[in-house]
């Protein structure tokens, strides 16, 4: 039987650390080439959101196992733009609303923060045909191609969503 799906904001270190631990392991992305960067972020970010506001990193789990969680961060220029870093779903919990679940809990967060917009990015390789469809369905645009960003042959497509606001933003 599945427990419920809570999630939760990372507040310690070692919550960030089994954090970083399941976006790093087998069990979470299909594409286990990471570049020298992305396991950078994997392994700061989420130790990051615990000092910094502008950084948010939430997990669930289901009993001692991390099985879902995403990070993403208010943009450089605090103007009312984030980005979604990185969101995962453990395999054996795929397609049961999980994704769904992280992004609206983001969505509503920003709406609360007054947010104008998040923007996101994945990967052209057909690993990530799941997580372009969830963004798509998510109301994310699709924007551009960038060619041989990750590596040679592997193309970065950068996503937009616009949030409507009755006020413009400060």
């Amino acid at each position: 039987m599945m427990s419920e799906f809570v999630i939760k904001p990372v507040k310690t270190g070692t919550e960030a650390g089994r954090v970083s631990d399941f976006l790093l392991g087998e069990h979470c992305f299909d594409d286990q080439r990471f570049t020298p960067g992305e396991t950078d972020h994997l392994r700061w970010l989420p130790m990051r959101s615990l000092q910094d506001d502008s950084v948010q990193c939430w997990y669930a789990e289901e009993g001692p196992e991390v099985i879902a969680a995403i990070i993403f961060v208010e943009n450089e220029h605090k103007s009312g733009g984030y980005r979604l870093e990185y969101f995962g779903v453990h395999r054996s919990h795929r397609h049961r609303g999980f994704g769904w679940r992280l992004i609206k809990h983001m969505f509503d967060l920003i709406r609360e923060r007054n947010g104008r917009y998040v923007e996101t990015f994945t990967c052209d390789l057909p690993e990530y045909e799941s997580a372009r469809k969830l963004f798509e369905r998510n109301g994310f645009q699709f924007l551009c191609r960038m060619p041989d960003y990750y590596y040679p042959g592997e193309g970065k497509l950068l996503y937009y969503k616009l949030f409507e606001s009755s006020e413009p933003a400060s």
